[in-house]
């Protein structure tokens, strides 16, 4: 490709940018073989985004009579062997690998997406679905993380009673949210606020007298599960993620401890814990 018509791809081009096109032009012209991805690897990335396209929701196999196929395509987020045009569109762009065939530059996605995406792609596209890999990614490092932190199994009695009957008789409770507004800054959203505000307000002195249960019968015990808390939180205060994140994460965390519980409960349980300063 002539410097001429790079210049048509990038008409207000500097000088210097023509250049660095030139050099990824010339470098493109390398075809890439597409690889055989190995079955554990498209077992891998099918099971990322939870055996759907995520960018239309349809199922990545479907049944034909008594057999199931595949109904998708592996997608290079950033392209195996990009155009002229694309190098131009996505020159300078962040990529989220070294190398196009890394699983992090990889997505399942429906035939249908997968060949709209790679027909005229432009910048949004490429962005939009380099995020949809990007939280994707997050998911799964957390999971890894709420494995390798641990709580102890008590959490699952203060899950049961949440659960139980037995707390409708302090759902009128009139506890005081101290203090909620200062901790949770603007980076957590109205909506979660709120609903920390009203588990506190109805579930603190609940939760707090489980805890002094625990406590009575293995001494200590109560202590630890407010220090695991805090480490949990300390991790993810370290990935410098928003409060909103670290809340959801939190109580996914505790969900993953307690297979009987249910999300409500465990956003009772971390509500708890920011009120009682563990959490922010």
């Amino acid at each position: 490709m002539t410097t001429e018509q790079l210049q048509l791809l990038l008409p207000v081009a500097q000088p210097s940018l023509t250049l660095a096109l030139s050099s990824q032009v010339s470098q493109a012209f390398v075809s890439v073989a597409r690889p055989t991805f190995k079955p554990t690897t498209l077992l891998a990335l099918c099971s990322q985004v939870n055996q759907v396209c995520p960018k239309c929701g349809r199922p990545l196999f479907i049944k034909k009579a008594k057999n199931w196929v595949k109904d998708y395509e592996i997608a290079h987020i950033y392209p195996l062997n990009p155009t002229p045009a694309e190098l131009a569109i996505l020159l300078g762009e962040q990529k989220l690998s070294g190398g196009p065939n890394d699983e992090c530059n990889l997505i399942p996605l429906c035939f249908t997406c997968h060949k709209l995406y790679d027909t005229d792609k432009t910048l949004e596209d490429y962005r939009a679905l380099k995020k949809i890999k990007e939280r994707l990614l997050g998911q799964d490092a957390q999971r890894r993380i709420q494995y390798e932190y641990q709580i102890e199994s008590d959490i699952a009695t203060i899950m049961d009673a949440l659960m139980s009957e037995a707390t409708t008789e302090i759902l009128d409770a009139d506890y005081v949210a101290k203090e909620i507004d200062t901790k949770l800054e603007g980076e957590i959203s109205n909506l979660t606020k709120q609903k920390i505000k009203n588990d506190v307000s109805s579930f603190y002195l609940f939760v707090r007298n489980q805890l002094a249960e625990i406590e009575k019968t293995v001494p200590g015990q109560g202590v630890l599960i407010a220090m695991q808390v805090k480490l949990f939180y300390t991790k993810q205060k370290g990935l410098k993620l928003t409060q909103q994140q670290i809340f959801q994460n939190t109580v996914g965390w505790i969900l993953s401890k307690t297979p009987n519980g249910t999300e409500e409960a465990a956003a009772v349980v971390a509500a708890f814990f920011v009120q009682n300063c563990e959490l922010f």
